[in-house]
């Protein structure tokens, strides 16, 4: 090979490490609550989180980072990715008008549209086999395998949402949210 395709490979390869993480970087930015707060329509949400076990209000302190921890699939990168986009393009468009926002209020209880169980079970992977999960009562194993992996195998509609939510357990993820949202919206 010319000491001149090896150059151009090398500057290429260069450039093409420097875009990828000026991407990666992006990606992870405009995820955390501090970006999606920036927007007006995001603030309740964001101000709840903080007060969720998600958000920090646990024993042990941990919280989830980034709103796209639970907002997007986790199945694949590609999925992520596309449904960031979508995502942040239709909010970006909400925001300044071009279409309508979405009314939260109103979509409050279509939250499995918008929590993905591949999100959950990308941090709680425990569930995924209760019968060998290390720290899980007996209880809570038999309850996940049969209202979500019995129920899943049977062709139900179910989502890890459809009981993990602030009405069924207390300070899950957003505390008061539809109490805030329709507050704000009087």
């Amino acid at each position: 090979m010319k000491k001149s395709t090896v150059g151009a490979l090398i500057v290429g390869a260069l450039i093409g490490l420097g875009i990828s993480y000026v991407a990666a970087v992006a990606v992870d930015k405009t995820g955390t609550p501090a970006f999606c707060s920036s927007c007006h329509t995001m603030k309740p949400m964001v101000e709840s989180f903080h007060y969720s076990v998600h958000g920090g209000n646990n024993p042990q302190g941990f919280a989830a980072h980034h709103c796209t921890d639970c907002h997007l699939p986790h199945n694949s990168l590609i999925g992520y990715l596309v449904a960031k986009g979508i995502s942040g393009t239709r909010d970006a468009l909400a925001q300044f008008g071009i279409i309508k926002r979405v009314d939260f209020k109103e979509n409050f209880w279509e939250m499995k549209h918008y929590v993905y169980d591949s999100a959950c079970l990308k941090c709680h992977h425990g569930i995924k086999e209760p019968e060998k999960a290390i720290g899980l009562a007996d209880n809570v194993k038999e309850l996940h395998q049969k209202y979500y992996w019995d129920a899943k195998k049977a062709g139900k509609d179910v989502s890890c949402v459809s009981c993990h939510n602030d009405y069924t357990m207390s300070h899950f993820a957003h505390p008061n949210l539809l109490e805030t949202l329709s507050n704000e919206s009087k």
